[in-house]
């Protein structure tokens, strides 16, 4: 959730770094200034009853450091400070539960970091202290992240003996080139091994998270990495444009010695990709996602329930999450909250029985109806803005805006039938750029064709 990954890109017209959002938020958490921890202790009491919530649990650790990594992460090799930090994670799944009360959880996510730095018995542990102050349903998806090198037989065992329903391996490439030069290095038949503990144990609902535009790939190593990702016949596959920012990730500049894609080479990695991956089976969902049929995904969308949350396409029926954890971020319908990203001061926080919470965002009516239009055109690559803001109590022209999408209709990457707007094939490789035009924070000072041209997704 704290990860950056293709979130950032350097314009080729630019010198200085722009951000087009992957909206998996919006406001975006750019827009996050301070926030004081009883306004959102306030919202967590206004939590309705009759609504389910989802909780997002963040464990900074990591044993190795991967020079790709735009997440929040602390490098570990010993069990203390990781113990110490699950001391304090618990209190505060205690302290926000006294407050929020016994709500009903319809999905729960472990991310990181790494999660599988965690020990089994301590995994366990953890889900006890959750289910103490939760009550999570019994259709709820709980999912894991998974580093294939820290993760075992044992845990996968402790996994399946929590409730822990679907998973996601970090895979990223396959190519042990590429795996050197991003400093992660992990065996196809260490992988196979994961596969084979997760599916003997009756998790089968299995996410690959594959990268393209890291150094040394190719077109030849994307398609290599492909196909033995379609040997093992995962449920979904994520297909992440690599995020280069060293002037904020300091060890990514351990790469820079390696040719990075450019823009053009990026997205003919990702159109090679999709199509491989379609051609085998997978339906492509938004903007980077792809699931085999019945997945429960799919099925989200094709009863249009599908949207856009910090873990990316969610099917999740919550439309409100806490976050644990130093730099969590939760979002609730008073606004977003995000935990200090400072070790030391979140866990000084909770000790005191305080809410850790140090930034966030408050929404308005404008906010959410402008949340609901981008998910929406991020979901379904169509969008009826005047019909999402008559359904928010909104008499809203979109005047700016209908003068730029008309400007896309024109150039190819729209359709329009009444006030619909479709995204063209031809379109979407631009499909963030295309969605900040309903940003009412990102600067609209760039016509939206030139935006479109030079800031391509790929």
């Amino acid at each position: 959730m704290s990860c950056m990954t293709a979130q950032q890109k350097i314009s080729p017209v630019e010198s200085k770094p722009r951000r087009l959002p992957r909206y998996t938020s919006y406001p975006t958490a750019l827009e996050f200034n301070d926030l004081a921890p009883g306004l959102y202790r306030q919202w967590l009491l206004d939590l309705p009853d009759d609504q389910p919530i989802s909780l997002y649990f963040h464990i900074p650790f990591c044993e190795k450091l991967c020079w790709f990594c735009g997440c929040f992460t602390k490098i570990s090799n010993s069990s203390a400070p990781i113990q110490r930090y699950l001391d304090v994670l618990k209190k505060e799944i205690s302290l926000i539960g006294e407050i929020s009360g016994r709500k009903k959880v319809s999905h729960i996510h472990f991310g990181g970091g790494s999660p599988t730095i965690l020990k089994g018995e301590h995994f366990l542990d953890l889900m006890t202290r959750i289910r103490e102050n939760f009550d999570i349903l019994p259709d709820a998806e709980i999912a894991v992240e998974i580093d294939p090198r820290t993760c075992s037989k044992e845990k996968i065992k402790a996994y399946a003996a929590s409730g822990v329903n679907r998973v996601s391996l970090g895979i990223q490439d396959f190519n042990i080139h590429v795996q050197e030069a991003i400093n992660r290095v992990q065996s196809e038949e260490l992988v196979a091994d994961n596969m084979r503990w997760f599916r003997e144990v009756g998790i089968t609902d299995i996410n690959f998270d594959l990268i393209y535009g890291m150094p040394r790939q190719t077109l030849d190593t994307i398609a290599e990495t492909v196909a033995k990702s379609l040997e093992f016949t995962p449920s979904r596959i994520a297909l992440f444009g690599y995020a280069h920012v060293p002037w904020m990730k300091k060890h990514q500049q351990m790469m820079d010695k390696h040719h990075l894609p450019e823009q053009a080479e990026r997205q003919a990695m990702f159109e090679l990709a999709s199509d491989k991956l379609q051609q085998a089976g997978y339906e492509a969902i938004g903007l980077d996602h792809f699931a085999l049929p019945g997945d429960s995904l799919l099925i989200a969308r094709t009863e249009g329930r599908m949207k856009r949350n910090f873990q990316g396409y969610s099917a999740d029926p919550a439309n409100s999450m806490i976050g644990f954890g130093a730099s969590a971020i939760g979002s609730l319908p008073g606004g977003y909250a995000q935990n200090s990203p400072d070790l030391k001061a979140y866990s000084e926080s909770v000790e005191a029985g305080e809410i850790s919470v140090r930034r966030g965002l408050s929404v308005d009516a404008l906010d959410l109806m402008y949340r609901e239009i981008i998910s929406t055109l991020m979901s379904n690559f169509a969008v009826d803005p005047w019909a999402i803001a008559h359904q928010h109590g909104l008499g809203h022209n979109f005047e700016r805006e209908k003068r730029d999408l008309d400007k896309l209709v024109t150039a190819g990457s729209l359709t329009r039938d009444g006030n619909t707007y479709r995204i063209t094939k031809a379109g979407q490789p631009y499909l963030r750029a295309i969605a900040t035009l309903f940003d009412q924070y990102f600067p609209q000072t760039t016509d939206i064709i030139d935006r479109c041209v030079h800031e391509g997704e790929g």
